[in-house]
């Protein structure tokens, strides 16, 4: 058959195959998740043989295996420092030993009354990261509890001791946990999604809008002979088209935002900060493309589709090569960072360091465009024309 000579046509199952495998590629990254180093802090305010047991099993927790590292990874703290810490993200949770935890589980069965633990959860920093570190600080302490609750009903069935009801619920719980959340997500925000859903279309819409501008400006340039001063213009309107769809783009998701009941903070700041995004991922689009082509628009795609699959994921539950080599590279990950503190917590349109970056895409994109107007090789095709 005429067609299975033709090289063109062999081209089509190797691309299929190349798709593919960018698509699944996120399986790797999501398939089977491992938890390593999840950032918890520790603050004692205590001291005594009861608090050192629990310095002992977080050492013991913090030792891992053989073939696996911790889940969790503890660093001291002080406790009134603890709220700043979360609000930078330093950590997804904290253990709490309080001031007189030590004597109240000495006492526990005496008092009728069993000591506490605290816990802290930074949700609104990864709340898939969160749960992790709080699932695995409640398993600690509900291990710790089973142990003592083992020991006061060996020591009793010794003594042949009586106890009431308040000294039989010790007995079973001799050590409680008291949580308590920081920066909590909010409800009807997708389950603390929202922020990475709606950065997603700032990047879409730059890449889409973007690339259409290149297709009609390379037009106009095959068209018309124009001198630099003339093609400069020419790329200014191209960023004025540029504002207008990053606008479109920033109050079309808040909008459908308000219309999916998502619970924003301000639909302005929220649409604002997406246009913003927008139009500097807009400009590294447009500064790509002016340099390399079409070809720029598989670039943006593949970067679009690899980081999927690293968006909603904390960094700790990530395989190496995702956390050192995709990761970094990913601008979306900056705007759902700064729609994140956006939504839980408390931040303005300037979001620090989410922002900076942003804002640098945005400046290197502008230059890298505006120098395109040097580039030799578009100078030799008028020149031809």
């Amino acid at each position: 058959m005429r067609l299975f000579k033709e090289k063109t046509a062999w081209a089509a199952p190797i691309a299929v195959i190349l798709i593919i495998a960018l698509f699944s590629v996120n399986l790797f990254a999501q398939g089977d998740p491992k938890v390593r180093n999840l950032p918890v802090a520790i603050s004692v305010n205590d001291e005594g043989e009861h608090v050192d047991a629990v310095l002992s099993a977080i050492e013991q927790m913090s030792k891992g295996t053989d073939t696996e590292e911790p889940m969790l990874a503890f660093t001291a703290e002080k406790e009134t420092d603890l709220e700043d810490l979360f609000h930078s993200k330093n950590y997804y949770a904290a253990l709490v030993i309080p001031e007189g935890y030590n004597d109240a589980l000495q006492n526990a069965m005496k008092n009728g009354s069993p000591a506490t633990l605290k816990i802290y959860i930074n949700q609104g920093f990864n709340a898939t990261g969160a749960n992790y570190a709080k699932t695995a600080l409640g398993g600690l302490i509900k291990q710790m509890n089973d142990q003592y609750s083992a020991n006061y009903i060996a020591q009793l069935d010794d003594q042949q001791i009586q106890i009431d009801a308040s000294q039989a619920s010790v007995l079973v719980n001799p050590i409680i946990s008291e949580e308590k959340v920081f920066n909590p997500i909010t409800a009807s925000t997708a389950n603390g999604n929202a922020p990475t859903l709606m950065a997603v279309p700032a990047w879409v819409g730059a890449l889409i809008g973007g690339f259409i501008l290149f297709l009609t400006t390379s037009s106009i340039l095959k068209k018309e002979l124009l001198t630099r001063k003339q093609t400069l213009r020419l790329m200014g309107g191209q960023l004025l088209f540029g504002i207008i769809i990053a606008l479109f783009s920033g109050f079309t998701v808040a909008t459908l935002g308000v219309i999916a009941g998502i619970n924003m903070p301000s639909y302005f700041l929220v649409g604002s900060f997406v246009a913003f995004a927008a139009f500097c991922f807009f400009l590294l689009v447009s500064a790509v493309t002016a340099w390399i082509g079409k070809p720029a628009i598989t670039l943006f795609m593949v970067v679009m589709l690899l980081g999927m699959g690293v968006l909603m994921m904390p960094l700790e539950m990530l395989p190496d090569f995702f956390v050192n080599f995709i990761r970094p590279w990913i601008p979306i990950r900056f705007a759902a960072e700064g729609l994140r503190d956006i939504f839980y917590f408390g931040s303005g349109f300037y979001t620090g360091a989410s922002f900076n970056t942003i804002a640098g895409i945005g400046v290197a994109g502008l230059v890298i465009y505006i120098l395109a107007i040097f580039k030799p090789l578009r100078a030799q095709k008028t020149a031809k024309k």
